[in-house]
């Protein structure tokens, strides 16, 4: 009987085990789970340079000679909530063709049909919720056309 108890206990322990192990988005192969100092070290690694005169306690500002886009990564405790990659184009038709290209690589890669929250000429927004997180992809076409794709590891309020 008390082989038995043992044996029952074990595998509760071990589904409990199994059952907290949570997946997470990944940002160009780095994953959202790790500490926010080992991710800006890898960032740097990558050839991104922290702005500092954008920076703050919870957010920190990449840029990079080699990207076309501005990466903010928010964090609090050392812990990633959220990575924003923001594109500027001189031209409207750039920053469309770009977030067309993303938003088919993304119903693609995660398997999940987006959330269209708005969906007109100027203002484009794509919503992908997964067990992993949430990504956001928002197209501005105003006077400073701007594309923006948020990873969160939370799930966005609609």
């Amino acid at each position: 009987m008390k082989k038995l108890l043992v044996v029952i206990m074990a595998v509760v322990a071990l589904s409990a085990c199994q059952e907290s192990k949570r997946e997470y988005l990944s940002w160009h192969g780095l994953s959202l789970s790790l500490k926010a100092s080992q991710f800006a070290d890898s960032l740097i690694k990558r050839g991104f340079t922290i702005d500092t005169t954008q920076s703050t306690p919870l957010l920190s500002v990449f840029t990079s000679p080699k990207e076309h886009f501005v990466l903010a990564l928010n964090h609090e405790n050392d812990s990633i909530t959220d990575v924003l990659e923001q594109y500027h184009a001189s031209y409207n038709d750039s920053t469309a063709n770009l977030w067309q290209t993303m938003h088919d690589q993304f119903e693609k890669e995660l398997e999940v049909w987006p959330d269209m929250r708005h969906r007109v000429e100027l203002h484009k927004e794509a919503v992908y919720e997964t067990p992993k997180g949430t990504i956001v992809l928002t197209l501005l076409n105003t006077y400073t056309p701007t594309l923006t794709v948020r990873y969160s590891n939370s799930i966005i309020d609609k």
